[in-house]
């Protein structure tokens, strides 16, 4: 049986920047620890290395939500506290959300954290936001400030800014009934979020994207560690699928059996 190989934070450092990622970059994670390999230093590894390439004036977010669908968390008026509600989505957010200097946008279903100096710009506001991946939401400034997603050993699927292109694009995506979930903020002060969720039980084929990506020269794939990775422009992911959603808001929905 072939012994694996360790992976260190070095190497995730020389992968990042092989695969694109530079310093000053703006870049949102969605990432697995364990489609890397036996990473030395763990999530923390990982964290440190992203830090280390996009250096002092680079900015790092990532997702920092709860698992479940967002109708039904919208519709049992879910409280989401930031100041110790877990990040669902894997032990590299929630390793990240617990850091020192670390920040949360305040929103009940699609929580964001960041750290570096566009943190705040990118995240504050959100409980503003009537769509959580919506006009204003951390995925639209995301777009705006030309910023980066990478897909550190997960596919299209876990690619949240899709929804943002969904969303305002056409898409038939949202429910007509607003609900109030809540959030806590860092004060401990609860704040009603008014919220038009996404419907429940809407199929998506996110991964069709990645062809038109790759033929548009706006995703670089490559690996991290042993995890298949992709590094996707942001601004140019929103323009063309979005333009293609535009034309057929069906694009990404996958039809109901039968339909």
């Amino acid at each position: 049986m072939t012994e694996k190989r360790t992976v260190t934070r070095q190497d995730i450092v020389a992968d990042l920047k092989t695969l694109g990622l530079k310093q000053n970059d703006i870049v949102l994670v969605h990432g697995s620890l364990s489609r890397i390999g036996m990473v030395e230093g763990g999530a923390d590894a990982v964290i440190d290395a992203l830090l280390e390439v996009v250096g002092a004036g680079g900015t790092l977010l990532m997702p920092s939500f709860q698992n479940g669908s967002e109708f039904f968390l919208a519709q049992s008026r879910c409280v989401f506290d930031i100041r110790n509600s877990p990040a669902e989505l894997g032990i590299i957010p929630e390793t990240f959300r617990k850091r020192p200097g670390v920040i949360r946008s305040l929103s009940p279903t699609h929580c964001t954290a960041g750290t570096g100096p566009k943190a705040w710009d990118i995240l504050k506001d959100h409980e503003q936001c009537r769509v959580s991946a919506g006009l204003n939401s951390p995925y639209h400034k995301l777009i705006q400030a030309w910023g980066k997603i990478l897909l550190l050993g997960v596919e299209h699927s876990s690619n949240t800014t899709l929804h943002f292109v969904e969303n305002t694009n056409g898409a038939p995506t949202l429910c007509r009934q607003l609900f109030e979930p809540a959030v806590i903020d860092s004060n401990g002060r609860m704040i009603v979020v008014p919220t038009w969720p996404h419907m429940p039980g809407l199929q998506r084929n996110y991964p069709r994207v990645e062809k038109v990506l790759l033929e548009h020269a706006l995703q670089q794939n490559g690996r991290i560690g042993d995890a298949d990775s992709k590094l996707i422009d942001a601004q140019g992911m929103s323009e063309l699928i979005g333009g293609i959603i535009k034309r057929d808001p069906m694009f990404l929905i996958v039809p109901f059996a039968g339909s």
